[in-house]
């Protein structure tokens, strides 16, 4: 018979093979039954809740206190409350809700049961047709409006005076809902931004723009990025918010060498993405994203900082640096004209 303490633990290998996704799947069902939202509007008993969502009771709180164990919620005797982060980004009435963020949740698998039929054969899964990369864009960017939003928020804050005073035209270059450029304007007295997306894209942002208060002073710009011209020289902010990795290797290059001659002298270029080490040993967000790009995307992957840099500098880029912040899952990279 084997020897327990001898055996190594099988749990890491279950979580990922057996219960992997769970929580995903879990999460997306209460936001999708609008759950965090009637919590928010004051009905906190199980029965209260199910009665406002047209729901089983009891399987209700059975989800209910699976939320509790996951944080999402609080639970004091027989009545239900929020997290912070669940009011943040989980109500309807919140401007940083994630819209679609629950179906999204429960629809995140498509394609990764085909995996193993890409790595032999090197093949995306989909075509990508910009009819439908509009249609499937229009609807992400509401569901990652948040983290791109607190992300850029923090590189606001990361910036001294004198760069803020630097800042104010900016382009943001697919852009989606504007998530990286709202905060920038909203901190910015004087600055004004455009948004260049695709046509099925840019509604959103007119709507998060005026959501924020802030649509007077953007301009948009629909159409695809890879033809339309960047104004060389005009742009005192240029952000890239997880643009790169669905460009690949040598359009990504390309579209960092386009940003330098739109910029103005000392303006900047603001990168967010998933950014493996520089081994490509982790962390495991990054590294399965690359996976994720090689399912739904012909060149797409992640990149390391030592590819930034390189391609940074190979640009013209004199000044280059990361900020390190909770709000992003990879470092910020901020690199100077």
């Amino acid at each position: 018979m084997p020897n327990a303490k001898k055996l190594p633990s099988p749990i890491a290998i279950a979580q990922d093979l057996l219960w992997g996704g769970w929580s995903a799947m879990a999460a997306g069902a209460a936001l999708d039954l609008d759950l965090f939202t009637i919590i928010d509007r004051g009905k906190t008993t199980a029965s209260e809740i199910a009665a406002e969502a047209k729901t089983h009771e009891s399987s209700t709180r059975r989800l209910l206190d699976a939320m509790v164990a996951l944080k999402y919620l609080t639970r004091k005797k027989d009545r239900y409350g929020l997290t912070p982060a669940a009011a943040t980004f989980l109500v309807r009435s919140s401007n940083l809700y994630m819209e679609g963020a629950g179906k999204f949740a429960i629809g995140h698998l498509m394609g990764w049961p085909e995996l193993a039929q890409t790595v032999r054969t090197g093949a995306p899964i989909v075509a990508d047709e910009p009819g439908a990369r509009g249609e499937f864009f229009s609807m992400l960017v509401r569901c990652i409006f948040p983290p791109g939003y607190a992300a850029a928020t923090a590189a606001v804050n990361a910036l001294d005076r004198a760069a803020r005073i630097r800042i104010r035209k900016i382009l943001d270059i697919a852009g989606g809902a504007g998530a990286w450029s709202i905060p920038f304007v909203q901190a910015i007295v004087g600055a004004r931004a455009t948004v260049l997306d695709l046509p099925q894209v840019t509604p959103a942002a007119r709507e998060y723009a005026a959501k924020f208060g802030v649509a007077d002073r953007f301009d948009f710009i629909e159409g695809d990025l890879h033809q339309v011209d960047l104004n060389d020289g005009g742009y005192d902010l240029i952000t890239l918010g997880h643009v790169i990795h669905s460009e690949g290797r040598e359009d990504g290059v390309k579209l960092i060498a386009r940003c330098y001659r739109a910029l103005a002298e000392r303006g900047t270029l603001l990168i967010g993405e998933f950014v493996p080490n520089d081994d490509r040993t982790g962390p495991p967000t990054a590294m399965l994203f690359g996976l994720n790009m090689l399912l739904h995307s012909p060149l797409g992957d992640v990149f390391t900082m030592k590819d930034y840099r390189e391609w940074l500098k190979g640009a013209g880029f004199r000044a280059i640096k990361t900020i390190r912040t909770p709000m992003a899952v990879s470092p910020l990279i901020l690199a100077q004209k």
